[in-house]
C-alpha cells in the first residue's frame, strides 16, 4: 500500500483511531467471517497457507481483497495509491484490513501463525498516529504474529528500527518480505536483524535456471543472522525439492496452496 504523501498531510480528525471507531466499519458475514465497509468499498480477507519444509501448515499470510459497490474485485496495487486515495484513506483502509485479518485469524486459525504485510512508511504513520496503549493491535495474539515488512523504501530507517524494537517487546516477530527485490536487501536484513527472511520468488526461479549464487547467499545470510528462512514461489515439485535440499525452514507458493477468500475456505472447510 504505497504512501505518496508525507505523514504531515494526514487529516487526524478523520483517522480511524480507537477500537470503537474500527468496530463501526466492521460487518459480520453469514458464515461468521468479518469484512469491513469503507465509503463505497468492501474489504475481505484472503489467506494463503505457509508450510514447513516437511509439508505441515505453519501459518497463513493475510491478504486484502477489495470490492466496489457492484461487487467487482479491484486490483489491489493500483487501488491503494494516491491516484485513487489520499493518505488519510490509505491509513484507514490499511487499519481496517488488519483489523478484519486479525479477527478472522483469531476465530478460525487460533493454533497457527499469522503473517501481516506492512509497508515501512505505513507502519511509521500508524505508530505516529496511535497512542502508546493502542499501538499493539494484536493483543494476546502477538506471539503468533509475523509482521512482514514489504520491499518498499523507508523514509527513516532509524525510526523504523525503534518502532520494530517496540513491536518485538510486545511479542511480535519481524519478517523481511520479498528479499532480493528493491529495498528488501542484505543491507536491510543486517540493519533490522529479522526473525524471518522471506525470499522473493525470483531467486528460486534463477536457481532453477542455473543461477544458484543469489539463493545460496541468502541461505548463508539467514544462518549468520540467526533468522529462519521462507522460500516463496514454490510452484512445482522442483521448487519444493530445492527448499528441501537447501534446508530452508518454510515454503509458500501455488504448489502448496493459492490465496483463497476466507468465505471460500469456510465453504469448502479447507482450514
Amino acid at each position: 500500500m504505497p504512501i505518496h504523501s508525507s505523514c504531515e498531510e494526514i487529516n487526524v480528525s478523520k483517522i480511524i483511531a480507537t477500537i470503537q471507531d474500527i468496530d463501526m466499519y466492521l460487518r459480520t458475514e453469514s458464515d461468521g467471517s468479518m469484512s469491513a465497509a469503507y465509503d463505497a468499498y468492501q474489504i475481505k480477507t484472503a489467506f494463503q497457507p505457509i508450510h514447513t519444509v516437511h509439508g505441515d501448515i505453519f501459518g497463513y499470510e493475510a491478504l486484502a481483497r477489495v470490492y466496489n459497490e457492484a461487487g467487482d474485485e479491484l486490483k489491489t496495487e493500483p487501488f491503494f495509491t494516491s491516484e485513487y486515495l489520499d493518505i488519510t484513506d490509505q491509513v484507514n483502509l490499511d487499519r481496517l484490513a488488519r483489523a478484519i485479518h486479525v479477527k478472522n485469524f483469531a476465530r478460525f486459525f487460533p493454533t497457527h501463525f499469522l503473517f501481516i504485510n506492512m509497508m515501512p512508511d505505513m507502519l511509521l504513520a500508524h505508530h505516529r498516529q496511535a497512542s502508546a496503549e493502542k499501538r499493539n493491535e494484536f493483543g494476546g495474539l502477538s506471539s503468533q504474529v509475523y509482521v512482514e515488512l514489504l520491499e518498499h523504501d523507508c523514509s527513516c530507517n532509524h525510526e523504523l528500527q525503534c518502532v520494530l524494537h517496540q513491536m518485538r517487546a510486545q511479542g511480535l516477530k519481524i519478517a523481511i518480505d520479498d528479499y532480493g527485490v528493491k529495498a528488501s536487501s542484505e543491507r536491510r536484513a543486517r540493519l533490522l536483524n529479522p526473525d524471518m527472511i522471506k525470499v522473493d520468488r525470483s531467486l528460486l526461479a534463477d536457481y532453477l535456471a542455473g543461477e544458484t549464487q543469489p539463493l545460496n547467499q541468502v541461505v548463508a545470510l539467514a544462518h549468520e543472522l540467526g533468522a529462519t528462512l521462507l522460500l516463496e514461489g514454490v510452484e512445482n515439485e522442483a521448487g519444493r525439492e530445492v527448499a528441501t535440499r537447501l534446508g530452508v525452514d518454510y515454503m509458500q507458493g501455488f504448489y502448496l496452496g493459492r490465496p483463497q477468500l476466507l468465505s471460500e475456505m469456510l465453504e469448502s472447510r479447507v482450514y
